[in-house]
Parts: C-alpha cells; sequence; structure tokens
C-alpha cells in the first residue's frame, strides 16, 4: 500500500482537497454536498442549485421518503459516469401528518381503483364510476343531490 505523507500547512488549513463543494476538482473523492431544489423537470430530473456554481440536473434515489418539493434542502452525491443523485431532503423530521397536503391528485390512464377488504370505488377514463360494497351509505349535512339523464333504483 502506498501511503502519501500530508504536506505541513499554515495552521488552520486543510491539506486535503476540498470535497464538500460540487464543483470539487475531477478525479477527487466524491463526497455529498446540500443544495436547494429548484424544480423537478418535465423529464423527472431534480434541478439543484448547489450554494456555489451552477444549477445541475439530478437523479431521485427511491425510497421509502417522500419526494421533497421545491424550495427544499437535498443533500447530493456526485456518482462517477452519471449525473448525480438526491438522497433526500434536509431538515427536522416531520410526521406524515404534520405536513397534509393542500391538494393530491391520483391520476390513472385507464382504471383507478381504491379498495380496503370486500369494499372499493372504480374510476374509469370513460367516466364511469362505480362504488361497491356489503353496506353503502351517502349522507350529507345539507342537501343531497342526484343528478342524472335517468336514475333507476332497484
Amino acid at each position: 500500500m502506498n501511503v502519501q505523507p500530508l504536506r505541513p500547512t499554515a495552521p488552520g488549513t486543510d491539506p486535503r482537497p476540498d470535497t464538500t463543494s460540487p464543483m470539487a476538482s475531477p478525479g477527487a473523492p466524491a463526497a455529498p454536498w446540500a443544495g436547494r431544489l429548484r424544480e423537478i423537470d418535465a423529464e423527472g430530473a431534480l434541478v439543484v442549485e448547489p450554494t456555489q456554481g451552477a444549477p445541475m440536473a439530478c437523479d431521485w434515489l427511491h425510497g421509502p421518503t417522500a419526494v421533497p418539493q421545491p424550495g427544499d434542502e437535498v443533500l447530493v452525491m456526485p456518482v462517477a459516469g452519471r449525473r448525480p443523485v438526491v438522497l433526500g431532503r434536509v431538515g427536522p423530521c416531520l410526521p406524515a401528518e404534520a405536513r397534509p397536503q393542500p391538494h393530491v391528485v391520483l391520476e390513472a390512464a385507464e382504471t383507478l381503483t381504491l379498495k380496503c377488504g370486500e369494499s372499493s370505488i372504480d374510476m374509469r377514463a370513460d367516466g364511469k364510476v362505480m362504488v361497491r360494497g356489503d353496506d353503502v351509505l351517502l349522507r350529507a349535512r345539507g342537501t343531497q343531490r342526484i343528478r342524472a339523464g335517468t336514475v333507476s333504483i332497484n
């Protein structure tokens, strides 16, 4: 094993190469760095703005954590031979219920099904919605309206 001794330097300086910056010199060991998520582009790349340098497209490390939102501080890991990977959001750990989303969209091309045990709701692309269950209860505080071209009961 060939180990090079460190050269003496001025007090308070570090003789090792700067690997904390995303702009570290080529061939330097890759170290994670923090940046701010600017946007998620149309191809799904996370565009991250480092504290120094130009924004760069990054991949996302899929896992059980929520996808960061624009404006979040994120931790990025450089990867040799490909674009950097966002490891996750940096900040305090908040339980999911502490971060409710103001609007959630679930989208499917043909059919979206919500299922729990023997009950289900199917929504189809042609506009048909089917609610199935042993007991189906509809409640309204105010008026409950049924509007349709035809209403068939039993």
